[in-house]
């Protein structure tokens, strides 16, 4: 069978780190690309961050510096400065992410010289109808840059499966899941191009948590990028401790590596909708919702432009990443 053509797009933190790791691992796929974008960290940041994870897993995957700035809302006066975090969130975010993957060295292998949004539109332009999937974890702004820049590369993609969005679940504000809260814009940007997209949302990473006993059995592997991705785990329980409780004992989310379980096996959610999604960039409280209506049967509902990932089974999506890590190398 052949491989599932792949381009990842990053704002590497930890929970990003960990994916890339599962998705490099993956034999069924072929990694084409990873591309950095402004999120988690500045974009500086994260493609060092993704170098450090590539040289990880043999430095074989080209890393592309894209965006970094939201595609539209830093033009736009509410938004009064950038990056938005205050000193409670900075240091929230340096608790669960770190500033660098500390538990990596500092790259020695380079970006490559072509920006992520360029490289993005060159690959698309050259492959067939429906060949590569994009698995976005930060910001769409790279992508919504890409699509507005040249709309041909549209079918290229197969699908887009994203970590991004809330239902019931919200991060950065009450229900404002980060990653399309900083650039909302590019995120409706995006969906109104009508690419099969599944949402992977926090109602599901928050359902599939992540405990001190499932980092020991990825330690337990023996394998350096399975030593790593422990200590990640462990970074951001003792983060998520401190911020937000989401289990009985100590546990954290980790979102991102949920999109890589879900295309390895689609059984890992175990609640997913079909539903219209529409962002909200008014300048208002809602300010990145997604707004999805799953009022199955309503005659006034819209048709549904995307899949909805609500719930996810915890202990297969432990298992995944434990088979992932067992491809690894020492």
């Amino acid at each position: 069978m052949a491989k599932r053509k792949v381009i990842l797009d990053v704002d590497t933190g930890s929970d990003d780190a960990i994916a890339l790791i599962a998705a490099m691992a993956n034999p069924d796929f072929e990694v084409l690309g990873i591309m950095a974008v402004n999120g988690n960290r500045a974009v500086p940041i994260t493609t060092e961050n993704s170098l450090r994870i590539s040289e990880l897993m043999g430095g074989t995957v080209p890393v592309f510096q894209g965006c970094a700035v939201p595609w539209t809302s830093c033009m736009l006066g509410f938004r009064r400065h950038y990056p938005m975090y205050s000193a409670p969130e900075e240091a929230l975010y340096k608790n669960i992410h770190g500033t660098y993957i500390d538990q990596c060295p500092p790259a020695t292998i380079k970006a490559q010289p072509k920006n992520a949004v360029s490289w993005l539109v060159d690959t698309l332009m050259e492959a067939e109808d429906g060949e590569i999937t994009l698995i976005p974890l930060g910001p769409l702004t790279n992508i919504a840059h890409a699509v507005r820049i040249e709309p041909r590369i549209i079918p290229k993609i197969k699908e887009i499966v994203y970590m991004g969005g809330g239902f019931r679940v919200g991060n950065k504000t009450a229900l404002a899941e980060f990653n399309v809260w900083l650039d909302p814009e590019a995120a409706q940007a995006v969906l109104d191009c009508n690419i099969p997209f599944t949402f992977v949302t926090l109602d599901a990473t928050h359902s599939a948590y992540v405990t001190m006993e499932d980092a020991a059995r990825f330690r337990a592997i023996g394998t350096r990028p399975a030593e790593v991705v422990a200590s990640l785990c462990e970074q951001r329980i003792a983060g998520y401790g401190e911020w937000q409780k989401v289990a009985d004992v100590p546990a954290a989310p980790v979102h991102d590596p949920l999109t890589i379980a879900y295309l390895v096996d689609p059984t890992v959610i175990t609640d997913i909708e079909d539903a219209p999604c529409v962002v909200d960039c008014g300048r208002g409280a809602a300010y990145g919702v997604t707004l999805f209506d799953i009022r199955n049967g309503r005659a006034e509902a819209k048709a549904p432009n995307c899949r909805v990932a609500l719930k996810a089974d915890r202990e297969k999506y432990v298992d995944i990443l434990c088979r992932l890590l067992e491809n690894t190398k020492k």
